[in-house]
């Protein structure tokens, strides 16, 4: 484990806020994703595999947080194509492409920036402060040691590195900024006519027509394999009733707390000069030199937060001024610590080496201790101490649900008296999804189709939906897959031939319509001679809620014509719906009128666009040097 974490269970890096990394560990079962099948791969990128296990932890998160997204219109049957697997695994691909290039430039992630994003992680923290008990504990019961979950961490940084080297560095000129404000402000005079589908509906489908789109989709109307499955589930939060806390048990950890509370506390604020521990002597130096004038600059009466905004290498205080809020002894590595109680308040120290680098701090406040009494604690106390027995309480359940579940795989029932907890049963559910509660998880169909529980008809192991909620399932019922008659599918099938006819019908009469205007016809003549509603819009911005935003979509792309004459187009809404519409005026926005704040805002953002398509770009040039190979059999 790293030795600012190993050594200090308080590092300095307590008071870091958490920066963006896209380690998904909030999403639990992070051990899935390190367990490599040696078997089978993927996709090989210059001769490293991607495992199939990963691309299925990978598909299954990817199913997860669609279906957070979506809530009620998630189909899991749209994201079970061979196209959106494709698509998982690409990603993965080129996440592995990143890896290899980062590494071959020389980039490394150091131990302070990955201790820091560590400490910062919200999982890990008690009372806002990072605690290497829980940190433990938590890696622990997934399986996972702290090497394990430091190479992974390590690995999701280095591609935030490589990739926002690129990004980070793109600029706007000016000019950019300027013609891009004018498209942003642009309002466009817009009037259209709707062409309705359901003018179109009423036609006769043949049989004919329906038996051969039904031979042509037969592969969809595959009604997929079903379980049912029987489970013993363990929430944290059911386990309330019965628990008591008595006046000794308070009064002990009275004893405990009293004297943390009593401590004196600093507030402080300090601009870090990274430097690692395994630097030359020539970076050591050009850091300390750094730090040497900015204590100079300081003490010349230069603003604290200021400068530490623009020069401190910690991402979690330096958007603060570096502010790091108050703290007490023992919460920073000693010699932060000692630098930081040894300072007068608004004194700057010198420069303090720590392992991190070199820390220019000053103290902005001094908070006196007073240990509180014990009524002014006891509803904290007992807060406490009813958290530490539910835990202990959850805890020993899941241990005893673990071994009595492995010890006789072929049944729940001796979990469930060991445990006292119920057996349930689910719906039917496929390993698309398509069940509610525990059979809506990923984590749960994936063990559930898994050989183990499927094939051997064994209980799964222990699966974690949460810091607090487990799992253990097994197969009740199987029923495997089936082709549905066209019986069971004949009114969808009708539906949707009769949307596609009211399409092609509506668009067909748009078009002939839009030949009209392009012969000369103008836009009222022609809405009064087909009987059709001509509205007008007014003028309309890109933001505009009035209108539909397949409709305003392509009213911006409508091209200027020349001699301000109008731009007239037609397009198919998603309901079949055709609209005919015109612009007849165009009004750039004036990039004068907008402040200077939004100004530099939208200048950040244009920049931040070229920059995504720079990195982009460069990723796409390293995947085109790179040997990849995709074994889309073993993912389907």
């Amino acid at each position: 484990m790293l030795q600012a974490i190993r050594d200090r269970v308080t590092g300095i890096l307590a008071w870091i806020i958490i920066g963006l990394i896209s380690i998904p560990f909030a999403l639990w079962g992070i051990d899935q994703y390190l367990q490599r099948d040696v078997k089978l791969y993927a996709a090989k990128v210059n001769d490293v595999e991607i495992s199939v296990q990963d691309f299925r932890f990978a598909y299954l998160q990817q199913l997860n947080r669609l279906r957070n997204l979506l809530g009620e219109r998630f189909d899991r049957a749209m994201f079970s194509t061979p196209e959106f697997k494709k698509q998982v695994l690409e990603r993965l691909v080129e996440e592995e492409v990143i890896v290899q290039a980062a590494s071959e430039a020389g980039m490394a992630i150091s131990d302070a920036l990955l201790a820091s994003r560590i400490h910062a992680m919200q999982e890990f923290q008690e009372d806002g402060q990072f605690s290497e008990e829980r940190y433990r504990l938590l890696l622990n019961r997934q399986n996972l040691t702290p090497a394990r979950f430091e190479q992974l961490m390590r690995r999701s940084l280095l591609i935030d590195q490589y990739v926002g080297g690129i990004r980070d560095t793109a600029v706007a000129t000016p000019a950019e900024v300027d013609q891009g404000l004018r498209l942003q402000g642009q309002q466009r005079h817009v009037r259209y006519v709707r062409i309705p589908a359901s003018d179109f509906r009423d036609v006769e489908i043949s049989e004919e027509d329906i038996e051969a789109r039904y031979q042509e989709l037969k592969d969809r109307f595959i009604e997929p394999e079903q379980v049912r499955l029987r489970y013993i589930e363990l929430k944290l939060s059911d386990l309330a009733a019965g628990i008591e806390v008595d006046e000794d048990e308070l009064k002990r950890l009275y004893e405990q707390r009293k004297q943390q509370a009593a401590d004196e506390q600093r507030r402080a604020r300090h601009i870090l000069i990274e430097v690692g521990q395994n630097a030359s002597e020539q970076e050591v130096a050009a850091a300390r030199e750094k730090a040497e004038k900015l204590v100079k600059q300081l003490r010349e009466g230069a603003d604290f937060a200021e400068l530490a905004k623009a020069e401190s290498d910690d991402p979690g205080s330096a958007p603060q001024g570096g502010d790091l809020g108050f703290f007490g002894r023992g919460a920073m590595v000693p010699e932060f610590e000692e630098a930081a109680f040894a300072l007068a308040k608004g004194a700057i120290s010198d420069p303090v080496r720590s392992p991190f680098g070199f820390h220019i701090i000053q103290v902005t406040d001094i908070r006196k201790g007073k240990a509180p009494s014990y009524e002014e604690m006891r509803e904290q106390l007992i807060e406490e101490a009813y958290r530490e027995q539910l835990e202990e309480r959850f805890y020993d359940l899941a241990d005893s649900l673990s071994n009595a579940a492995f010890e006789q795989p072929d049944s729940l029932e001796a979990a469930a008296e060991a445990t006292g907890l119920k057996i349930r049963e689910t719906g039917w559910v496929s390993q698309q999804g398509g069940g509610s509660g525990i059979a809506a998880e990923p984590k749960v169909l994936a063990a559930a189709f898994s050989s183990d529980v499927l094939e051997e008809g064994n209980n799964s192991e222990p699966i974690e939906l949460g810091p607090d909620h487990v799992v253990v399932v097994r197969v009740a019922e199987r029923k495997p897959a089936r082709q549905r008659p066209l019986d069971e599918v004949r009114d969808q099938i009708v539906a949707q031939l009769r949307l596609e006819h009211a399409r092609v019908g509506a668009r067909q009469r748009g078009e002939a319509l839009l030949g009209k205007l392009e012969g000369g016809e103008t836009f009222d003549a022609l809405a009064k001679a087909e009987g059709l509603d001509l509205l007008d819009a007014g003028f309309v911005a890109r933001n505009d809620r009035r209108l539909d935003p397949q409709l305003l979509a392509e009213v911006f792309r409508a091209p200027r014509l020349p001699d301000g004459r109008p731009s007239r187009r037609g397009l198919s809404l998603r309901n079949g719906d055709y609209i005919l519409f015109e612009v007849t005026e165009i009004r750039d926005g004036d990039p004068k009128a907008v402040g200077e704040e939004e100004r530099k805002g939208f200048a950040h953002n244009l920049a931040r666009l070229h920059g995504t398509m720079q990195a982009q770009a460069a990723v796409e040039a390293l995947k085109d040097k790179a040997v990849i190979e995709l074994n889309l059999d073993a993912i389907q």
